[in-house]
């Protein structure tokens, strides 16, 4: 689980830079024409509070002196004053989106941050709550040209409670501005009462982002290896995951963004050789502004699973949809629905069928922003998802919530 910012927070901060910045261009007066002269304009728009100003100013004689002390001490002051590196990251990223012309010193700043701060740990926990724990088929039969077998556990969904962690460590290089590597060693994993379900991630990435221009992007690879507790005899999902990822973001106008998402993994099972294989995927969405606070987003995507045995192998296609606002003064909400249907290539054992499942799900989300754990806000996601299948062992049905808290260090 990633680290994420709340965007109500990083959209105040970037109003600020907004309003600072256009104050900026409104001066009658002319601009000053040497370094020192905006560097003492922009020491007093920081002494004053006005840190939107103050930043681009700064910005605009590093990216044009990188090597003028006063100008590179001034920004780091004006970056100190966002908050956390993670937060200032964000209001950078939220800011040059919706301000491109202002790019060269938005990017010097930037590149002042990675370097002041080129490490960051971050840590999510999560409460898992659900109403069918184990995953088990709802269905109590399998009914097979060879007669009518009881499905183990079948129909006998047991909720419970688990809890997930990830703690991600980042090293940051930037060498020119607009040029980002970033080297990442992360671990997750999940506690549950049943040790079969448990589970660490430890795993490492490599990877590039390009900040210029309106359409940024990122790509990286990397490596997982997952391992479950259980006891003995059971027959664990562990693996060892290498993959390649890219992203894309198109800014179509203020606030409205469009997202290609591409990624490809190999995956290999030690206890199950017969799910190891390639895995793509690709999607598409797009994220807009709706009114005064609210937020629609929806996708579509499509997914190709090649895994050794052919009755497991599939191709799959989703779309999605979600809307999010502020309902009133310290809370946001949000309802999301999603679609899929996924089509296997070769008959399933014994069924004689080739299984296709169609999967729905719907829920909640609400962040209490005047709520601070830690300094930070807590999220709910709530949801209920029904998976039906012509192969009765892959019928499910549950209610599944998450509360999860990210911390950044």
């Amino acid at each position: 689980m990633r680290a994420c910012l709340s965007m109500a927070r990083l959209a105040v901060a970037a109003a600020c830079l907004w309003a600072g910045a256009g104050s900026l261009h409104a001066r009658p007066a002319d601009p000053p024409r040497t370094a020192s002269d905006l560097v003492a304009l922009a020491d007093r728009a920081l002494a004053q509070g006005k840190v939107g100003p103050a930043l681009v100013m700064y910005g605009d004689v590093v990216s044009q002196v990188p090597r003028y002390a006063p100008a590179r001490a001034g920004l780091r002051r004006a970056l100190a004053r966002l908050g956390s590196p993670r937060r200032a990251e964000g209001v950078l990223r939220y800011f040059l989106a919706e301000n491109p012309t202002r790019e060269a010193a938005l990017l010097a700043a930037w590149q002042t941050l990675d370097r002041v701060a080129p490490f960051r740990v971050s840590a999510t926990a999560a409460l898992l709550p659900s109403t069918n724990v184990d995953r088990v088929a709802s269905e109590r039969y399998l009914v097979t040209g060879y007669g009518t077998f009881r499905i183990r556990d079948g129909g006998q969904q047991k909720s419970g409670m688990g809890a997930a962690f990830g703690v991600n460590l980042d090293w940051y290089i930037h060498p020119r501005p607009g040029h980002r590597f970033r080297l990442s060693a992360m671990l997750s994993g999940a506690w549950f009462s049943r040790a079969h379900l448990r589970f660490a991630e430890p795993g490492v990435s490599v990877g590039y982002e390009h900040l210029r221009g309106r359409a940024p992007w990122s790509a990286q690879i990397y490596l997982r290896r997952r391992a479950y507790d259980g006891t003995e005899g059971d027959v664990t999902g562990d693996r060892l995951t290498l993959g390649a990822g890219f992203v894309k973001t198109w800014r179509v106008k203020r606030g409205d963004r469009v997202t290609l998402r591409l990624s490809s993994e190999y995956q290999r099972f030690s206890e199950q050789p017969y799910f190891s294989g390639p895995r793509h995927h690709i999607g598409l969405d797009r994220s807009q502004p709706v009114g005064k606070t609210g937020r629609l987003s929806y996708g579509i995507s499509l997914d190709r699973a090649r895994p050794a045995k052919d009755y497991h192998r599939y191709t799959g296609i989703a779309i999605s949809a979600g809307y999010e606002r502020r309902l009133m003064k310290g809370l946001r909400g949000g309802i999301w629905i999603a679609l899929g249907e996924q089509r296997y290539d070769a008959p399933f054992p014994l069924v004689g069928v080739r299984r296709h499942d169609r999967i729905a799900s719907i829920g909640i989300s609400a962040q209490l922003t005047r709520v601070r754990i830690w300094g930070q806000k807590p999220r709910l996601y709530c949801g209920v998802r029904r998976n039906r299948s012509n192969v009765a062992l892959y019928t499910t049905r549950s209610i599944d919530c998450s509360m999860s808290l990210t911390v950044d260090f």
